[in-house]
């Protein structure tokens, strides 16, 4: 048996299929991974062709030995799967099965164009797939995968979710038999474009360090309206949805990272509240990390989370840089995302922690989503006077929205006729690609927290704001942002020639 599993993501992160190949082969399975980086990046294009025929001509001969292909997804890149899911069958026989975020969320969508769908965490479920292929059993109940045959759909239910994950090894890192779409073509992804490609990562290229980045857990503790673990969560219910990876079973992956990847400089936890780890955890954690590991790392935190004690157990054992979710100032919006208990006294509290450790560690980035469509002029005040009592140094990291399907949000703003089209306002949205209004503006000049904080007080008045909000100025701010953007496209080749 070989199978052959597909990550058409901007970056070669791509966690859950590193995860199933490792799984696969810890039970004598034969795996090839493929990362195809979309070349259009975040200037998502509807209908426009992803890959250009030379690479996926390359793609069909690669999988072409395959008894069974595996593609991820996200919601993001569904046109990506779909047109490399099409080129695949033109030119060969193998089964497509699809999985992923995705996936999961819309399976029914998906089933039209894979021969299978697996709706949830993917290891034993596609072990037991081709387990099934190989000894040619009857593949038709398998719990997490859909499957059509000859015009039939059958929708297996989810099994439970595993607690213990310390049952599954380490990502797969291993370059072995593993390739890249770099410069226009697939490649065999060795240990040096290993390194060139880590150091292009996002936090990367921001700490000028070469990270790696891994998860300690699954799922979070909490249910945002917005997100999807929202929708997740709906699938397998509240209980039992967060899990951890015990201290031993991490410090075991970082322990082959330093033997194996020696350029790695530094690691990039991505969990979505590390910070929700229990305080023992926490401290076991760090202990462990501190002795045996040693590198200068970064997490995730939620207000709800963060405690002095925490914070200073990981600044001492070395975290250097931390992200925040704030999303929003206003108290309304707060609990249209289901986080009313993450209240602007909540947020500074948490932010005056952190601001403790500013001599220590980088400014921190706090996330805030815009263009939310049920915003008023007031709740954009108050996120923007929210920003302004942010002690400094910080970064502001802002989304455009992006109403998931699955997720409460978008279930709402469904119902309330504020989606046209899908596939515009969803499908090919990037959550970069944000309005070009007077109150974004206002924030994209407060990115590097540099920004004077009366001035921006005083910027966002009402009187201002409902004055330069008007939709007749509207083309002003779109010009504005355009010369920001053909800017900061001019400024990249010096950059990178420098």
């Amino acid at each position: 048996m070989k199978v052959t599993l597909i990550s058409p993501y901007p970056d070669i992160t791509a966690f859950g299929l590193r995860n199933i190949s490792s799984f696969l082969r810890h039970h004598h399975v034969q795996t090839r991974m493929v990362f195809l980086p979309d070349p259009l990046g975040d200037d998502l294009i509807a209908d426009s062709q992803r890959y250009s025929d030379n690479v996926l001509n390359d793609l069909v001969r690669l999988s072409c030995d395959s008894d069974l292909i595996g593609i991820g997804l996200m919601t993001n890149y569904f046109d990506n799967a779909r047109q490399i899911t099409s080129y695949l069958k033109k030119n060969g026989d193998a089964p497509i099965l699809w999985g992923g975020v995705h996936a999961t969320i819309r399976p029914d969508e998906c089933i039209r164009l894979a021969d299978m769908v697996c709706v949830g965490d993917g290891e034993e479920a596609v072990l037991e797939l081709v387990q099934r292929i190989k000894h040619n059993q009857s593949i038709d109940n398998i719990p997490n995968i859909w499957i059509r045959t000859n015009g039939n759909i059958v929708q297996n239910a989810p099994r439970p979710l595993t607690q213990d994950i310390n049952a599954f090894p380490a990502p797969d890192y291993s370059c072995q038999d593993h390739h890249v779409l770099h410069n226009g073509q697939i490649r065999p992804l060795d240990i040096e474009l290993l390194k060139t490609i880590l150091s292009q990562g996002t936090v990367s290229q921001h700490l000028g360090r070469i990270g790696y980045q891994t998860m300690t857990g699954r799922g979070c503790p909490h249910k945002c309206s917005y997100c999807i673990n929202d929708a997740v969560k709906n699938l397998y219910g509240p209980k039992g949805y967060l899990r951890w990876r015990s201290v031993e079973h991490v410090i075991s992956e970082l322990r082959w990272v330093k033997q194996h990847l020696p350029f790695v400089n530094f690691i990039w936890i991505s969990d979505d509240a590390f910070f929700s780890r229990p305080l023992k955890d926490i401290q076991s954690f760090c202990n462990a990390y501190k002795k045996e590991i040693g590198f200068p790392f970064s997490c995730l935190a939620s207000p709800l989370t963060m405690t002095e004690e925490k914070m200073e157990c990981l600044v001492n054992a070395g975290l250097i840089y931390l992200q925040m979710g704030v999303q929003s100032g206003s108290a309304r919006i707060q609990e249209l995302f289901n986080r009313k208990a993450m209240n602007n006294a909540v947020m500074l509290s948490a932010m005056k922690i952190i601001h403790q450790y500013r001599d220590r560690v980088y400014p921190p980035s706090y996330d805030f989503i815009l263009d939310v469509p049920y915003e008023t002029i007031m709740d954009k005040i108050e996120s923007l006077r929210l920003i302004a009592r942010i002690p400094k140094p910080f970064r502001l990291q802002p989304f455009s929205l992006v109403l998931y399907p699955g997720t409460h949000l978008y279930k709402m703003a469904k119902a309330d006729g504020l989606i046209q089209n899908e596939n515009t306002d969803i499908y090919t949205k990037s959550y970069t690609r944000r309005a070009p209004t007077y109150t974004n503006l206002l924030i994209l000049l407060s990115k590097n927290g540099k920004f004077p904080s009366r001035l921006l007080h005083f910027l966002s008045a009402y009187p201002i704001v409902a004055l330069m909000e008007r939709q007749c100025l509207q083309p002003i701010f779109k010009a504005i942002f355009a010369g920001i953007k053909q800017f900061k496209m001019m400024l990249k080749p010096s950059v990178t020639n420098g």
